[in-house]
């Protein structure tokens, strides 16, 4: 397996280990596997008029903080507690989009899960907040590699304004 250490971490997220055809010449699926450590957005995009980031992997991939697209693979992620005396509860609130414009969904939950997407579906961006203690993302693609599920970053996502939401009653 490939451990993505960046230095410095990320906040609110362990090293990821990432798992496929490019580390194992037998592998079906490509797995990626870390734990939310603290509140934060997962691919939250940037804001009008910023610089866009872009990232490029070690399989190549292009990527940022940027929803993302699986054209050609469905995608499972599986949201795990990580507290034997309490295994229904996920240690902190999710707050998860999938889709766009009008046929958007967001997933809001505080238990374990796995939400599945579509190929062809958009998702992200996640927010974790009220975190009281680390759990984990399993993240699993029907396809061998990120470039065989046909992963595409939008980047032309632009970050909502989170403040403005916050003070809606």
């Amino acid at each position: 397996m490939f451990l993505k250490d960046p230095r410095p971490p990320e906040p609110g997220k362990s090293p990821v280990w990432m798992y496929g055809r490019d580390y194992f010449p037998d592998a079906e699926h490509w797995v990626e596997i870390w734990m939310v450590t603290g509140d934060h957005t997962m691919m939250p995009g940037t804001a009008a008029g910023a610089e866009k980031i872009v990232h490029l992997g070690p399989d190549g991939h292009r990527g940022g903080p940027y929803p993302k697209y699986h054209h050609d693979a469905d995608n499972l992620m599986f949201f795990t507690g990580t507290d034997p005396d309490a295994p229904r509860d996920l240690g902190a609130h999710v707050e998860f989009h999938l889709g766009e414009g009008d046929a958007m969904q967001v997933f809001h939950f505080e238990e374990p899960r796995c939400i599945v997407i579509p190929r062809g579906v958009r998702h992200f961006p996640m927010i974790v907040s009220g975190l009281r203690r680390p759990f984990v993302v399993t993240d699993v693609l029907t396809a061998p590699t990120r470039s065989a599920a046909g992963t595409e970053t939008d980047f032309s996502f632009v970050a909502p304004d989170r403040g403005a939401e916050r003070g809606r009653a």
